[in-house]
Order: C-alpha cells, then structure tokens, then sequence
C-alpha cells in the first residue's frame, strides 16, 4: 500500500459517493482520482532542461512544493505528485518569499505548485532559487507559468501504475527549528499509513463519516486528519476555503452533516464566544471534535461541553510523527489538562535526561516510538541523531503520565510560541531584528493576548544613542517574515536579566508584564 492507492482503492469501492464537497462543487471519488491522474501525466511529461542530464517530467525520488491555499484543486495535485513517486513539499502559504525561497533551495525542489494568489511572488523566487525551473499555476495564468489546463490537456486519466513502495519518502513537513532556519521531518508512506490506521481506529471511522475541514491544508494535523484520512476511509470531505466569516462554518455544519470536526482551540473559542444557536448544533449530525495543533484551554473545553451535546477530545502530535501521537478517549474516561493516551499502535514514555523511563507521576521528557515516527530531518544527519536516539523520538516537550496511561504536558518545547496552531520559534525574529543597524540585542518570548491566545513579543536593548518606535521595527519585519511571526507588542530595556554566565533569562522577561503596545 501507498497513500496514493488508498484514493485509487476509495475511487473503485465507492466511485460515486462524494470525496469533497467545496461551495457549490460536489467532486465523486472516482472522478478526483481521475483529476489526479491527468495531474500526475502531465507531471510526468514535463522537460528539465538543468541538471546532470535532460529529462523527461517529473519522477520518483524528486521532491514538488505545493504552495497552494485551501482548494480542491489542493488535493488533486497532493495526489497526482505522490502517484509519481515523488514526495510532496507542503508550503506554509502564510511565509514571506525568501521564507519560502528557503525551502525551494533546502529541498531543492525544481516543479512548484501555487495558487494564483502566490503568482506576483514568482519571479522573485526564480531569482533566489535558481533551480527551480517548472512554476504550475492550479487557477489563474502568468508569465513563465504553465497553467493547470495546459498540464492536464490530453493527458490519460488512467491510474500510472507506477511502482512506490510503503518505505519510499511520500512527504517533507518543515517544522522550525531551534536555530531559526525551518527543518523537514521526512515521511514515508508507511509512517502516514500507520497514523491514518491509528486516528481510523481511535475516532472508529467508519465510510459514513464525513469532516469538516476548516484548518490550512498545509498544515501536518490538518493534512493527516482532514486529507489523508478521510480519502483513506472512503469519507466525504467538506472542505472550506476560509473560516471568514464564521457564518460559512456554522452554515456548513447543517447544510452538509459533517460528523467529525478537527480543529484548532482557537476555534473551539470563537463557538464559545459566538452567539451560536444550541438548537443549531443540536440539530446537526456532529458526533466528536478533535483539538490539536496548540494547547486546549480547561474553560474552553468546559464551556464548549456546556453549551454543545458534542465531545470535544483534546490530542497532541507534532510534524515528526505524521503528526498524531495521542488523544483522549472516544469511549471512557476523559482527563482535564490531560492530551489523552497514546494511538493505537503508538508507544509513547517519560524519560529523564539520561533517556531512562521515569515512574507514573514524574515529569521528564515525552518520547515516541511507532510506525508513523519519521524516518528522519532532511540533510540534518546530527540533528536527526540527536531526535532519534536509540529508537525513540525525543519530542523536547516535558509531560508527566498518570497510573493510567494519560498524558498530561507541562511545558512546551524550550521557547516555542504557538500562535493560532502556528508554530513561532523566536530565535528566527530575532536573527532578523539583529540585522537592523539600531538593535543591539533583543529576546523574544511568548505572551497572551485578550482572546488568550499567545503571541510573540520582543524586548529591544537598542544601540547606544539610538533612538526608535515599535512601529519602525514592526515594518523592518513585515517584508521579511509572515505575518503571523511578527510581535504584535515591543518594549524597549536597559538591559537584561541575566545568568551568572551572561545568558539572557527570558522566564524573567515574560514576569515582567506586557511590553509597550507597537
């Protein structure tokens, strides 16, 4: 088996049953497939002219970005790439271009796929990443850019038949690293067909379900959860471009009877805040929500269950374990503050600093081992070594299990902002800032915002004599960095607090209040 063939499989047992559902546009499982193999043909037929030699298309082994907002045509060109053997680059459509020029030259990547909201960045990538040579708008047209129709025009929409073994690389997932450059975990066929057999089994999907998707598609939780997954289990999608405005969300819960809805907290809020009818819910065919992708707030989860007869399961992963690694029970016992047990299938232990499992209660570090941890960072021989150690996946994340098996995380990785289920490592903002002339030295920490939801903000020591404004250094990084990374609040210092060993304590920083509004 290979993520491909479980459409192929989907699209001969249930050719007509709906696969996605978007607006207005109702797309069968055997026709998506069928979308997916004139996509994956005329891959196949493109010509690279750079290189050690010339060839013909795109083939197993190469690696294709896929820089694409929430969309059908997402899924069709997911689907036509890993029919070729190819692994799929997902892209944070969120990146500024020299981030994602970054990960074009980090992987390589030579075909990209966009949406025609990325077209006027096009030929400044071409400019900072040379070998990229092939650009495929999926809607809209450009210069230089061949256009989804011209790709697909005439090609066969049979399935290639093409040989792609479980252990092949399917999926590069980049995850910030702790040295402000991103890194891609690579996944194999193997490690997102074990996850997908996992949740499958957790959430007791049978083909009758049918999900919401409201979250990035990009994104590793989304990708599994909501893609992968569904077309996996012969499920129907209902996919939403945009959650804005929020009508669309509760519209598409009644209009289409979606029965499992994996989201991010920060919309498990907005259902808590919004004026949405009980009745509504009430009314709709929704038998379990899933939160992922940041913690889930104890009041939320409280007043969600108060206000809605759905359960609301709180869970955990990360892009290096394709990416579920636990999830509170369907049936049973479900724990307060607790990310719930480990997947079925999926072994997961408390070890201390020496890599020695701790008894119940204890708290060290969290660890991983089972068929979805990936295979390792791509080019990142050391760090691969140093996540991998002897068969475990050392996740940096601190928890405590209970006697039963429950996990319940204490800290987060060292420093990590999550943002909106968006991962902000401030080590990246702060490698930027240090290149204006007017910063000296400047630590970036996480704080709450009024909605609870944490954002980067930035303590400024400025160069002696310099003068400056939040504002001034907010506009230094909106050009070059997303826009979800910048600090919504700076405040400039003296100086710092310290260590013995002059190292920047940023625990004292977060206790010193919020910084001056930018």
């Amino acid at each position: 088996m290979s993520l491909h063939t479980t459409l192929e499989e989907s699209a001969r047992r249930r050719a007509d049953k709906t696969c996605v559902v978007c607006e207005d546009e109702r797309i069968p499982f055997a026709e998506m497939n069928r979308r997916a193999n004139r996509f994956a043909h005329g891959l196949r037929e493109l010509r690279f002219a750079h290189g050690v030699r010339e060839r013909i298309g795109v083939e197993r082994g190469d690696r294709v970005g896929l820089l694409v907002k929430n969309s059908p045509l997402f899924i069709e060109a997911l689907y036509g790439v890993l029919k070729l053997g190819a692994s799929v680059v997902p892209i944070n459509v969120f990146l500024a271009p020299p981030e994602v020029a970054f990960i074009l030259n980090d992987c390589r990547i030579r075909t990209l796929v966009v949406s025609s909201d990325f077209l006027p960045m096009m030929a400044a990538l071409r400019e900072q990443a040379p070998a990229l040579e092939h650009v495929v708008a999926l809607d809209g047209a450009g210069t230089g850019v061949i256009t989804r129709e011209e790709l697909i025009a005439g090609r066969s929409d049979e399935n290639l038949g093409v040989d792609v073994a479980d252990t092949d690389d399917a999926v590069l997932l980049y995850t910030s690293g702790t040295t402000g450059k991103p890194k891609a975990a690579v996944l194999t066929h193997a490690n997102f067909l074990g996850n997908i057999d996992s949740c499958r089994r957790a959430v007791q999907l049978t083909p009758d379900d049918a999900f919401l998707l409201a979250l990035p598609m990009f994104h590793s939780f989304s990708l599994t959860v909501n893609v992968l997954l569904p077309i996996a289990g012969g499920c129907t999608i209902v996919l939403l471009e945009s959650v804005r405005p929020h009508e669309k969300l509760l519209r598409a819960l009644v209009e289409h009877g979606p029965t499992i809805f994996a989201g991010m907290p920060a919309l498990y809020v907005l259902f808590c805040k919004t004026s949405v009818p009980p009745e509504l819910m009430a009314g709709s065919k929704l038998r379990v929500c899933i939160s992922g992708s940041a913690p889930l707030a104890e009041a939320t989860l409280l007043e969600f269950e108060k206000r809605f007869p759905v359960p609301l399961l709180e869970g955990y992963g990360l892009s290096e374990a394709a990416p579920v690694v636990a999830l509170n029970p369907l049936d049973g016992v479900r724990k307060l503050r607790s990310i719930g047990v480990p997947l079925p299938g999926v072994e997961v232990k408390i070890f201390d600093e020496h890599d020695r499992e701790l008894p119940a209660g204890e708290p060290g570090e969290l660890v991983v081992r089972g068929p979805n941890v990936m295979r390792g960072y791509h080019d990142r021989p050391d760090e691969s070594a140093a996540t991998l150690r002897n068969g475990w996946l050392h996740t940096g994340d601190i928890a405590r299990m209970d006697e039963d098996g429950y996990i319940f995380i204490l800290d987060r990785k060292k420093d990590l902002i999550i943002s909106k289920g968006m991962n902000i490592y401030p080590r990246e903002i702060e490698e930027v800032l240090h290149h204006h002339p007017k910063v000296h030295e400047v630590a970036v920490v996480g704080d709450r915002d009024r909605n609870l939801d944490e954002v980067a903000v930035a303590f400024v020591r400025l160069t002696d004599g310099a003068v400056a404004e939040p504002a001034e250094l907010i506009d230094y990084l909106k050009p070059r960095l997303a826009a979800y990374k910048i600090p919504r609040r700076v405040r400039f210092v003296d100086d710092f607090p310290r260590t013995p060993t002059g190292k920047i304590l940023k625990r004292e920083l977060k206790a010193l209040g919020s910084p001056t509004a930018s």
